[in-house]
């Protein structure tokens, strides 16, 4: 056919096996071929050695287009103006909401890379008290969610939330959520503290059922880079404190910070866990984050390797991607059920996720909280008072970030992190990259390979 070409929205992942996945950031569908033959799509040079039926087939699913790269866009455009009218329709509709207390900017550790590291020592704002909780449930509380959600999702944050300073704070909290019938609680902790307040753990109602703790790495890796004011090694405290909550019937969310060119670091931590039976247990799941970029484009080919490598072993252990991306094995069901994809990266700019801290100000982004230049809004004299900045976050997505309308994995990704970008290029309305090709396509990878497994 004239004019044939790969999509640009076209996406190949090799699976390690002879074949690969093409899977299309437009059209949504994914398809199993040889690798060589997945090459050789992709390239897209010289497509005269497709039989007429492949190259239809190719068409149809969307990985081959007869349209020009500019009208190819202006469709792309279309569909995700109309993915954002059906979202917004959606939520509208949906009573779920998701509220974070930054209980104090305080922590007893002072890890290097941390965002909050200098936010902590000029903070004027106190520990959150049991009295502004109470304020907070009765006053507040019905204005910033006036449809009164059916589902409650909370998160404790910081700081380090467990500091034993919190403790009448959390459990004014935690005794509102017991007298809810949907409320769901959880906390992101570097457990240190986690014997002075286990009390407030476990399965039962009006308690901290889902614990996120973070390792740096192997033993040298996470005690040179979290450090408490006494200057003692962490790692051994913290693997503890990960026993004892499994011991509590916590779920643990074991967030493991991954570094740019100490991947053996991770690879350590990851055999230590396995050996120490905690990698692959029931109520332990294992997700990595990375503190610098893990692009393809960026590392060197072994190291991308190396990656790819490890996230896929983890993934076979634990029967799950070491990632936060559970949504990407919807796409891998299409045929059963339609999903929505991503028009934007997080819940930022939405009106169902909110972060209050003890000032009373109201914060859109976890990264953004303490600075208050960038709150979304304040409590001021039993009123809420929002920001100009909330509406600018409503309208970080797809269609007013201009370079992802051209990017193949855009509707996977959603732009990535405002915050970051802010960071690196000084405005939000742009992309913000970071790892997330890789990682959307690594996840893809394992999930389909756990699939074929179970069938």
């Amino acid at each position: 056919m004239k004019n044939l070409r790969p999509s640009s929205y076209l996406n190949q992942v090799d699976l390690g096996n002879g074949t690969s996945l093409l899977y299309n950031g437009s059209t949504l569908c994914i398809d199993l071929v040889p690798s060589d033959f997945a090459q050789l799509i992709f390239e897209g040079r010289d497509l005269s050695f497709l039989l007429p039926e492949e190259a239809q087939h190719l068409l149809q699913r969307g990985h081959l287009t007869l349209l020009s790269p500019k009208r190819e866009r202006e469709e792309f455009r279309k569909d995700v103006r109309l993915i954002l009218e059906k979202r917004a329709m959606l939520d509208s509709k949906r009573q779920i909401a998701n509220l974070c207390f930054i209980m104090t900017y305080k922590c007893n550790l002072s890890c290097k890379y941390c965002y909050q590291h200098a936010l902590a020592e000029k903070s004027k704002a106190p520990p959150m008290s049991g009295e502004f909780v109470d304020r907070f449930f009765t006053e507040y509380f019905p204005q910033l969610f006036p449809r009164k959600p059916k589902k409650l999702f909370l998160t404790l944050f910081g700081g380090e939330p467990l500091l034993p300073s919190n403790r009448e704070a959390i459990v004014r909290i935690l005794a509102y959520a017991k007298r809810r019938p949907s409320v769901r609680l959880s906390v992101a902790t570097n457990a240190t503290t986690l014997p002075e307040m286990a009390d407030l753990i476990g399965p039962a109602k009006g308690k901290i059922r889902n614990v996120q703790v973070t390792l740096d790495g192997d033993r040298m890796l996470h005690d040179e880079n979290r450090i408490p004011v006494t200057g003692q090694p962490t790692f051994d405290d913290t693997i503890a404190a990960v026993r004892q909550l499994i011991e509590l019937q916590a779920h643990v969310s074991l967030r493991m910070h991954i570094h740019q060119g100490k991947l053996e670091s991770a690879k350590n931590l990851v055999e230590y866990l396995e050996k120490e039976k905690i990698l692959d247990h029931p109520q332990v799941t294992v997700y990595f984050s990375p503190i610098n970029t893990f692009d393809s484009e960026q590392n060197s080919p072994a190291e991308a390797a190396l990656f790819a490598d490890l996230f896929q072993s983890v993934a076979v252990k634990t029967n799950r991607p070491p990632s936060n991306l559970d949504f990407v094995s919807s796409f891998l069901d299409m045929q059963e059920k339609k999903i929505l994809p991503k028009v934007r990266f997080c819940g930022t700019g939405g009106d169902n996720f909110q972060i209050v801290d003890s000032l009373g100000d109201i914060y859109g982004c976890y990264e953004e909280a303490g600075h208050r230049d960038r709150r979304i809004g304040s409590f001021i004299k039993g009123k809420i008072h929002f920001r100009p900045l909330k509406a600018s976050y409503a309208r970080r997505h797809l269609l007013n970030l201009p370079e992802c309308l051209s990017c193949s994995a855009a509707l996977f990704c959603g732009g990535g992190c405002l915050s970051e970008a802010r960071l690196q290029k000084g405005t939000i309305f742009t992309s913000h990259c970071h790892q997330n090709k890789e990682f959307i396509a690594q996840t893809l990878k394992a999930f389909f390979l756990r699939k074929e497994v179970r069938a």
